[in-house]
């Protein structure tokens, strides 16, 4: 059975509201009903405005936004874990456990992230090390080969000897 509550409202000529009790609530709670919409607008606004990057600043923002849901879980962790030690119950140690594992999937996350990272300029700093070093080697070669034809060659090993005598018996 439903019970519905009407509101009667009698106008009477030279009622001052100011006295009313009732008044003063129903201001407040307007008050209050007019910020929880207005609030919850902005931060709907807010959410709709935040669009997802594209690819050049792709990482960036799911580093921001990593970093930030691990600050939200750290800091969930520490209410419940304040909560549960005043008054402790199976289900919100199962929860505390369960944000905790969350927050650690996170966190393991942000470092995988960061160690590929590492990995990645580690092999780019090697592999320009390596062709910079092959540059090196294929310089010195080249300066160290000379290059003559085959005349040239020859003539110059035959400048550099001494003709001998060479007497038959």
């Amino acid at each position: 059975m439903d019970f519905i509550k009407y509101r009667l409202n009698i106008w009477v000529e030279g009622y001052n509201s100011s006295f009313d009790p009732n008044n003063d609530v129903d201001n407040a709670v307007d008050d209050i009903i007019t910020q929880l919409s207005t609030q919850n607008n902005s931060e709907t606004k807010a959410k709709q405005s935040a669009e997802v990057p594209g690819t050049d600043e792709l990482e960036e923002y799911l580093v921001k936004t990593t970093a930030r849901l691990i600050d939200t879980t750290l800091d969930a962790v520490d209410n419940v874990k304040d909560y549960i030690s005043s008054a402790p119950e199976n289900r919100d140690v199962a929860s505390l456990a369960e944000l905790m594992r969350s927050a650690n999937g996170a966190i393991e996350t942000m470092q995988k992230i960061h160690a590929n990272k590492e990995n990645i300029q580690v092999r780019k700093d090697v592999k320009q090390m390596d062709i910079d070093s092959k540059k090196e080697l294929n310089l010195l070669d080249n300066t160290a080969k000379l290059v003559m034809s085959r005349e040239e060659v020859l003539k110059a090993l035959t400048n550099g000897e001494e003709k001998e005598e060479v007497i038959d018996i």
